[in-house]
């Protein structure tokens, strides 16, 4: 058998965003490999049978973000040997997901075929929440990579991965160099989760006060004319 992995999207978190394909592809599997089982979707996909394995105990083996998505793509790719897996990742497999952006550079290496199922971004439910129309301009941007990814303030900005009140401690000390503290911003919880989904508007300052920050959290930076930005 030719070594395949499919990779696929479980969306932003309703299981009412995954597709009829991805349902498919993921009953079909012996095993649905999973980058992380913390997300609103796995419980159901459990509940109609699905067998999974995550790669959570990864994350706490590695001592970097680097470390573990090699580590998750090499474990990939070792599995698929002669076998057709199916790996699931939150959202959309092209969205701010570096393990697959990773797979896409070894898999022909390792002669290992992919295939990609999309799925509803965590983006789309974002633009839903806040009404903003990306074609104004968007940034996305990842939490750990402000420093080589957040230059400028022209456009609209999601900052994805904050995790906890750290993350978003170190988050508005780099937003404070280029917006004003009092800067309104978005913290979103939960996009598109029926229960869950919660936005509050805050200004920059009070980020690191918010005490439900979790890993269904992001920032959403709107452009604003009654907002000010640091002039250099």
């Amino acid at each position: 058998m030719k070594s395949k992995i499919t990779i696929l999207g479980l969306g932003p978190g309703s299981k009412d965003y995954l597709t009829i394909s991805a349902i498919d592809k993921m009953k079909s599997a012996d095993i649905l490999y999973l980058r992380t089982e913390k997300h609103p979707v796995v419980d159901y996909l459990r509940d109609i049978g699905i067998k999974t394995e995550s790669f959570d105990s990864v994350y706490d083996e590695k001592d970097s973000f680097d470390e573990v998505y090699s580590s998750i793509v090499n474990k990939l790719l070792e599995y698929a040997k002669g076998e057709s897996i199916v790996y699931a990742v939150p959202g959309n497999p092209f969205v701010a997901e570096n393990t697959v952006n990773i797979l896409h550079d070894l898999a022909p290496e390792r002669d290992v075929e992919l295939e990609v199922i999309p799925g509803v971004s965590f983006v789309d439910a974002i633009i839903n929440l806040t009404k903003y129309d990306p074609v104004n301009g968007l940034k996305i941007v990842d939490a750990f990579q402000l420093d080589k990814q957040l230059d400028d303030t022209s456009s609209a900005v999601i900052i994805t991965q904050v995790y906890d009140r750290y993350i978003a401690s170190n988050i508005k000390l780099k937003l404070m160099e280029l917006y004003e503290d009092e800067y309104e911003i978005a913290v979103i919880k939960g996009a598109g989760i029926p229960g869950i989904e919660r936005i509050e508007y805050i200004p920059l300052y009070e980020l690191d006060r918010i005490a439900w920050l979790d890993h269904l959290c992001s920032i959403f930076i709107p452009i604003s004319s009654n907002n000010k930005v640091k002039t250099k």
